[in-house]
C-alpha cells in the first residue's frame, strides 16, 4: 500500500505504528527521525525502523509516501511549519496528535498544495514511553479518529489511510476537529486536570496522604504523573474547550458544595443533588463496562 513511510518521532506511538505496519504487510520500508539520537539509535537497533530519514537534515525531500507525526503537539505544528516543504509532491503527511484544531490549520497554512494531510489521533497508549516499551499490537481494538475535512469522505488519501488503519487492529472513526477538540476536552484534557488539582489540593491539605492513601486515590492519581512537555501543549492548543468542560464541572461541584454546606447546617434536608450525581454515574459506568 505504501512503498515507503517514515515515522517522525520514534517513541511509544510512532514505534508501535512501526511495528504494526510492518507486520501488517502494507508497506515496503520504514524510515524514522526523531529530534533524539539515541531513541533514533534504539529504533534502528531493534528493527524498528528500516533506516534514517536523512532529509530531516539533508534538506532534500523526504521520499516517502506516507509521514507519520507522532510528537507532542507543538512539535507537530513546528515540523509543519519548518520542514513541511520537504516533504515530496503526491505523499500523504497524517500525525497522532491529541488535539487537532491548531495541527490542520497548521498543514493547512504550510504544506505544500501537492501534500495532502488528514489529521489523526489513536485513542490508546500506555504510561510506559519509548520504543522500548512499542508493541505492534497497540492499537488493535482501539479507537482510531481521522479528521475529516468537507468534500474528503470519498477521497483517495483518507481511503488509503483508514484501510491501512484496519489493517493493524484500529476502530476507525471521523469527524472534523472542533467535533474531536470538544469531545477529547471532556473525554481526556477534563480527567488529567481533576487528577493534577486533586494531588495539589490533598498535599496542601494533610500530612497523612502516604499513611491513608487506598486503591481509590491511586485510580484517581494515575494520571496526575504524565509530564508536562505534552500537556502544555495540549492545553495552549486545546484552552477554549477545556475551559467549557471546566465550567459544566465546577457547576456540578458548586452545586453539590451549596448542598453539602445547607445539611451541615439542617441535619434533616435531604441531599438530592449529591444522590442524583451517584446514581446517575454508577449507571453510566454499568452501561459502558458491560
Amino acid at each position: 500500500m505504501w512503498n515507503r513511510v517514515t515515522i517522525v518521532g520514534c517513541g511509544l506511538i510512532g514505534a508501535s505504528f512501526a511495528l504494526a505496519v510492518r507486520r501488517s504487510g502494507a508497506c515496503g520500508r520504514i524510515a524514522g527521525w526523531d529530534s533524539s539520537d539515541a531513541v533514533l539509535r534504539e529504533a534502528l537497533g531493534r528493527g524498528i525502523i528500516d533506516e534514517v530519514d536523512q532529509s530531516a537534515t539533508t534538506g532534500r525531500p523526504s521520499e516517502s509516501d506516507l509521514l507519520y507525526l507522532a510528537m507532542p503537539v507543538g512539535e507537530i505544528i513546528n515540523f509543519l511549519r519548518e520542514k513541511g516543504w520537504r516533504i515530496k509532491h503526491g505523499a500523504l503527511v497524517t500525525d497522532a496528535g491529541s488535539t487537532k484544531t491548531e495541527v490542520c490549520r497548521a498543514a493547512r497554512l504550510h504544506l505544500p498544495k501537492e501534500v495532502r494531510f488528514i489529521g489523526g489521533h489513536p485513542i490508546t497508549g500506555s504510561h510506559h514511553s519509548g520504543p522500548t516499551n512499542a508493541r505492534a499490537e497497540l492499537f488493535a481494538g482501539a479507537p482510531y479518529v481521522l479528521i475529516e475535512e468537507d468534500g474528503q469522505e470519498t477521497s483517495r488519501e483518507l481511503k488509503a489511510l483508514t484501510a491501512t488503519l484496519e489493517l493493524v487492529g484500529a476502530r476507525v472513526t471521523t469527524m472534523t476537529a472542533a467535533e474531536h477538540d470538544q469531545a477529547l476536552a471532556l473525554l481526556s484534557h477534563l480527567p488529567q486536570l481533576l487528577s493534577s488539582a486533586l494531588v495539589a489540593t490533598i498535599e496542601q491539605g494533610t500530612n497523612a496522604g502516604a499513611l491513608l492513601a487506598g486503591p481509590g486515590y491511586r485510580d484517581m492519581t494515575r494520571l496526575a504523573g504524565s509530564a508536562w512537555s505534552m500537556w502544555g501543549d495540549i492545553l495552549a492548543t486545546n484552552s477554549l474547550p477545556i475551559a467549557h468542560a471546566l465550567n459544566q464541572m465546577i457547576e456540578r461541584l458548586t452545586v453539590v458544595r451549596d448542598e453539602l454546606v445547607g445539611k451541615a447546617k439542617c441535619p434533616t434536608l435531604a441531599l438530592p443533588i449529591s444522590r442524583g450525581l451517584f446514581e446517575r454515574s454508577f449507571q453510566t459506568t454499568v452501561v459502558s463496562q458491560g
